[in-house]
């Protein structure tokens, strides 16, 4: 987490930590604010932040909805790319048997 966001985890978490006080005390409307500052505050901790590409030459932004897994790429064309080029990576590794000539 950069600094920057943990300040802002930090004062919501304060500002939480008051209005929880005086909801103990019986205010009711401090409750509902006490939900929504710590509600936030773990959205704010838990948010990276856009990534880049995968992709070594691909410089594009990631875009996340907040479902399933990050991704990695930013296209369908990107994730290709890479793997076909670890494929012929990995078969330039492998090299065939030589023939042997009687």
């Amino acid at each position: 987490m950069d600094t920057t966001r943990h300040i802002e985890v930090c004062a919501l978490l304060r500002r939480a930590e008051s209005a929880a006080r005086d909801a103990v005390n019986g205010d009711h409307t401090a409750a509902r604010t006490t939900l929504t500052l710590v509600t936030d505050a773990r959205q704010r901790a838990e948010d990276t932040g856009p990534g880049a590409c995968a992709h070594p030459s691909c410089s594009n932004e990631l875009r996340y909805v907040g479902r399933g897994r990050r991704p990695l790429y930013c296209s369908p064309d990107c994730r290709t790319d890479v793997y076909q080029a670890t494929q012929m990576a990995a078969r330039a590794l492998i090299k065939a048997p030589e023939k042997v000539t009687a």
